[in-house]
């Protein structure tokens, strides 16, 4: 799986509080976007988000990678743009 979109998926997990709005967010299914979830929680084995039948919560681990995904994140969106702006000129 594309590591990338597992950081993107939880990301935008935390940001909505919801993995279904996330998934619909990000154009997939609720199916693809926990597979994903999960495999960046195994990967890392860490347990990022708690959840149950009526919300969801960072764990600890979760919320300081939280923290340096969003900061990535943005940092990414920031070269891209760069280079975008370069090609136009």
């Amino acid at each position: 799986m594309d590591r990338l979109k597992q950081v993107e998926i939880f990301v935008k997990t935390a940001e909505l509080g919801s993995l279904a709005k996330a998934a619909e967010r990000l154009g997939m299914s609720n199916a693809a976007a926990s597979r994903h979830l999960s495999a960046l929680e195994d990967r890392l084995a860490a347990r990022l988000i708690e959840r149950n039948t009526r919300r969801l919560w960072l764990t600890e681990a979760g919320q300081e990678f939280f923290e340096r995904c969003t900061s990535m994140l943005s940092e990414l969106a920031e070269a891209e743009q760069a280079v975008n702006e370069r090609q136009e000129a």
